[in-house]
């Protein structure tokens, strides 16, 4: 689905017809299609504002689909349309799901990518070349999990001593058992069970009369949303007594409206902090409205602000490359994903401060909504959590953790 008619390109000189292609490849379809549905409507408004300004070098950009499905066959197949047929520029995504079936093509075909949503640990010491993201990898998370497990004055509960970690055997899921686990033991708790269970399974009694027999008093359970209601479900049924710690995949309202107050009530969540410069200067606010707006949502939804970030890095890489060559290229875009993010730069937080300071000959460290995007050698952020606690129908913010503080 292209966001504007045109043909195909990557590559080509200031004042081409020829738009410049985008892939934003995520699922659109299957039990992650909510993923697409939360991404997509960020990347095309961002691009749909850079086309009004002129967009990059008197090129349009033109934002494509590259379904995974959340598997990795079709993944594959996505990918290698987007990179040969569609001749993108660039690419927004992948998910952990699917990040380690299509590594090698980003690589052996020079294509820069920025993920919105791939946390996982695969990725901690592989990007910097030409893959970036601007969502934190779990290993972050997994230990802003446990520190906040262990903290109760982050979570507002209590100091957890012993943990059962019951992890769903998917790349996605598993990334987050060795921080959580080992980072929990550092900080001087002590895990007591570690269950990984097959996802999307009718019933999971088995694997909750082991949580129960060994009586944690807090489960890290790193699940999708479907497995996690029926496995916290049992675990009421069956008398379980400790707490529950979710992911950010199920820290979200639509999780809390498919079971029951008495079952959820008191899990404690994480989600990424809002960006306090952001927040204080009115652009937080300004995005919720913009991009509720422009999709018709009731909220913000996750992972939009990554993909806003990511978004406007990409474009402003595009751009870069432009100016300072006369042309957009793979290799010059992926070079240009670091660059204006220099921690020494000028500050802009969106493309068009960006843009015009590039124009200009200024070095520039965009800093959007997520926080200053300072990669490190391998392309990766370190951002604030927010720990949030089910209360009801919603969730409430019970503390949060800095990356100092890990």
């Amino acid at each position: 689905m292209g966001l504007l008619a045109g043909c195909t390109g990557g590559d080509g000189g200031e004042g081409s017809a020829d738009p410049l292609t985008v892939g934003v490849l995520v699922p659109f379809s299957g039990d992650y299609a909510w993923v697409g549905a939360n991404v997509l409507p960020v990347v095309q408004m961002v691009a749909e504002e850079v086309n009004a300004a002129g967009g990059i070098g008197g090129r349009q950009l033109r934002v494509v689909q590259g379904d995974t499905e959340a598997l990795p066959d079709a993944s594959l197949s996505a990918t290698q349309q987007l990179i040969s047929v569609e001749e993108v520029a660039g690419i927004i995504g992948p998910t952990s799901l699917t990040y380690s079936a299509v590594a090698d093509l980003f690589v052996e075909n020079g294509v820069p990518t920025v993920t919105p949503t791939a946390g996982t640990t695969t990725l901690d010491t592989q990007g910097g070349e030409y893959v970036y993201r601007t969502v934190p990898s779990d290993s972050i998370g997994g230990r802003a999990i446990a520190a906040a497990a262990r903290e109760e004055r982050i979570n507002g509960i209590g100091s957890f001593g012993s943990m059962a970690l019951m992890v769903g055997q998917r790349e996605v899921y598993q990334s987050f058992k060795e921080p959580i686990g080992s980072s929990f033991t550092e900080f001087g708790g002590t895990v007591v069970s570690e269950l990984d269970f097959r996802t999307g399974k009718a019933s999971y009694e088995s694997e909750v009369q082991a949580l129960t027999d060994a009586a944690p008093e807090i489960t890290a359970l790193v699940a999708s949303i479907e497995d996690s209601v029926k496995i916290m479900e049992a675990a009421y049924q069956a008398g379980y007594e400790g707490s529950w710690f979710l992911t950010q995949d199920q820290t979200n309202v639509d999780f809390l409206s498919q079971s029951e107050a008495v079952v959820t009530d008191g899990a404690l969540g994480i989600q990424e902090a809002p960006y306090e410069a952001a927040q204080a200067d009115g652009r937080a606010a300004a995005f919720d409205e913009a991009i509720q707006a422009y999709a018709g949502w009731e909220e913000t939804r996750l992972f939009a602000t990554n993909a806003y970030d990511a978004a406007n890095l990409l474009f402003l890489a595009m751009h870069k490359g432009q100016v300072d060559d006369g042309a957009v290229d793979r290799a010059s875009t992926a070079a240009n994903v670091r660059a204006v993010a220099a921690p020494d730069g000028t500050v802009v937080t969106d493309f068009d401060s960006g843009a015009a300071a590039i124009s200009e000959g200024t070095a520039v460290d965009y800093r959007g909504l997520v926080g200053p995007i300072d990669f490190n050698e391998f392309g990766d952020i370190a951002a604030p959590f927010s720990i949030r606690r089910a209360d009801g129908d919603s969730w409430v913010e019970a503390g949060r953790v800095r990356p100092a503080d890990l």
